[in-house]
């Protein structure tokens, strides 16, 4: 079989994967958890979960090339409306600027500032998934990688591998639907949240997608989903977990 079949089918197989395959294994890994949560488990989801970002990573930069899923002109896209419309260009500014404030400057100077005194932090928000959050210092190192590890391969692999799948061969989405399907597969991989944490992730998905527009590639959105996952260390500091039942109580 020649390169070009190769990576043609690992291109086909990948896109199955991140499309069905991944977020049916995510939802049932994640329900697992949920039943038996604990250190040991929650660090094993950690470890699987960086394995399988970066494997699917790899491939997806050896069937199209990195260059290919970096940038907009790798990608395919042509924003010349963005050209020709001044104005869509500073709403999406103001649009991610809003939002990367409610959703990463405000908590994380609250934290900093009104909770830096306190040993342990435990919002109200962030209860119902402290069966996936880091409680001990081993799995917070291994949460960290794998925020730092999600910045970089979510954003290659959803908005550049997968948006590029949808967009130009061989399926030739028109951009809006290409972005709003990719930003719906990213956010099935956050079904263990709830509905608020799908629709999160939908609408962040769609953030990241309208910072690929505005600067021409992936550094900014890779650099800026690192920040929003690891801001999660800030302001959550719980006790020791691993006593806890799956309902949440000692």
């Amino acid at each position: 079989m020649s390169n070009d079949l190769l990576s043609s089918a690992a291109v086909n197989l990948l896109a199955l994967f991140l499309i069905a395959a991944g977020p049916v294994w995510d939802y049932f890994e994640t329900r697992s958890l949920k039943a038996k949560p604990g250190g040991p488990a929650r660090q094993r989801y950690y470890q699987q979960t960086l394995i399988w970002l970066w494997a699917a990573t790899g491939i997806a930069c050896w069937a199209d090339g990195f260059g290919a899923l970096f940038t907009l002109r790798g990608l395919g896209i042509h924003a010349a409306w963005m050209m020709r419309h001044p104005w869509s260009w500073w709403l999406l500014t103001v649009l991610v600027a809003l939002f990367a404030t409610v959703q990463v400057v405000l908590p994380v100077v609250q934290a900093s500032i009104r909770y830096r005194k306190r040993p342990f932090l435990e919002p109200k928000q962030l209860k119902p998934l402290r069966f996936f959050l880091p409680a001990s210092k081993t799995e917070r190192r291994w949460f960290a990688a794998l925020c730092l590890t999600a910045g970089f391969t979510e954003e290659l692999l959803f908005r550049g591998f997968l948006l590029r799948y949808l967009h130009t061969a061989p399926l030739h989405l028109g951009f809006v639907w290409s972005a709003l399907a990719a930003a719906l597969v990213f956010a099935a991989y956050h079904l263990y949240q709830g509905w608020k944490g799908f629709l999160a992730a939908l609408v962040g998905g769609l953030i990241f997608t309208a910072i690929l527009l505005l600067t021409g590639n992936l550094a900014a959105g890779m650099l800026y989903h690192a920040a929003v996952d690891m801001s999660l260390l800030l302001y959550w500091r719980p006790r020791a977990m691993e006593a806890v039942g799956s309902n949440g109580s000692a």
